[in-house]
């Protein structure tokens, strides 16, 4: 980075993703206090042959740590995404000596490790300086697992921008009033396909990866495997409501779908979690059933069937704030201040 004279000397920032490639947008930030601002971006996606037909362990994400870590010395501070390449990430700054300010953000596990590899993270986190969730309850709920001090954990909520619901051909979508349920992880399948075998009438339409559980549906539920996006949230647009059945009453998943159905007005009925009470508590759109309970979704859906025009205008309440609250602008003020921190 080039310096002039009177120019404040420049900041750098070394990001390191692993599930998301080195162009993928994360925060706009070019500058802190007038000072420049460089990045340095690294993805444990496979990257060469070898890398892809090694799956397990991803050989790229112990590659792309590696390569990270090495950037950051001499770098202002340090960002990883996810649990498992943050804890990479802390292994291979311990093994080079490299004590650059490190924030472990998107800390979220859609299922705890095993007690065996819960004492390999207690060993790798412990050197991670701060750790950003997406709900106060995550938060609570890792540091004591991890035996972190809570005190470096900062919640934030999920952002993003609106999905784009794209054009949906005319044999996606049923002839009626229909449900959808988006996404697969943390998913109570079972619980859905459950109250759908209730509601036979009703037309549910299912987008996820693929699953056994989904491999044989009842007859009045359509599902598809890994449609395009604008498709999807096309489908999921035209729906009377966007369901998220999940897995418990402490499933830490449904985030983005939860946020992404609030931005586009869309009714939701959700399992009432811990893990997502901060993105559907007091939300006049958004229905929420007791885990595991079938008459509860059941009962749910046929309320939303019922009078479709009043579960619209119910969650049209809801969008007018979701484009303020999930503004992408918070985590940028978020790795400002660290970035801010991390260089006093």
């Amino acid at each position: 980075m080039d310096m002039y004279w009177g120019e404040k000397p420049g900041l750098r920032v070394v990001n390191v993703a692993d599930l998301s490639p080195v162009g993928e947008p994360f925060v706009e930030l070019l500058s802190i206090d007038d000072r420049p601002l460089e990045w340095a971006r690294y993805s444990g996606l496979p990257a060469n042959a070898l890398e892809r037909a090694v799956p397990r362990p991803r050989v790229s994400r112990y590659r792309a740590a590696w390569q990270a870590a090495n950037a950051a010395r001499g770098a202002t501070a340090l960002v990883s995404h996810l649990p498992r390449m943050t804890a990479a990430v802390a292994d291979a700054a311990r093994l080079r000596g490299i004590d650059t300010p490190h924030l472990a953000f998107s800390f979220n596990f859609t299922q705890l490790p095993a007690p065996a590899a819960r004492t390999r993270f207690r060993r790798s986190l412990a050197s991670v300086d701060q750790f950003c969730t997406y709900t106060g309850f995550e938060a609570d709920l890792y540091a004591e697992v991890f035996a972190i001090p809570r005190d470096r954990f900062r919640p934030l909520c999920w952002t993003q921008e609106a999905p784009v619901p794209g054009a949906v051909h005319p044999m996606l979508l049923p002839s009626g009033p229909f449900v959808a349920a988006v996404g697969g992880e943390g998913r109570d399948f079972a619980m859905l396909i459950a109250a759908a075998r209730a509601l036979p009438q009703v037309p549910f339409v299912v987008i996820a990866r693929q699953t056994p559980l989904l491999m044989d549906p009842p007859a009045n539920m359509t599902v598809h495997f890994n449609l395009p996006y604008a498709t999807c949230w096309g489908i999921a647009a035209r729906a009377a409501a966007l369901l998220v059945p999940l897995r418990d009453a402490d499933t830490c998943c449904g985030h983005i779908t939860l946020v992404s159905a609030r931005m586009l007005g869309l009714p939701i009925v959700t399992t009432r979690s811990r893990g997502t009470d901060e993105y559907t508590q007091d939300f006049a759109g958004t229905k929420l059933v007791p885990a595991g309970s079938v008459e509860g979704w059941v009962e749910a859906i046929r309320t939303v069937i019922a009078d479709p025009d009043a579960a619209r205008a119910a969650a049209a309440i809801d969008h007018a704030e979701a484009a303020t609250l999930y503004d992408r602008s918070r985590w940028s003020t978020y790795i400002r201040d660290f970035v801010a921190q991390a260089r006093a």
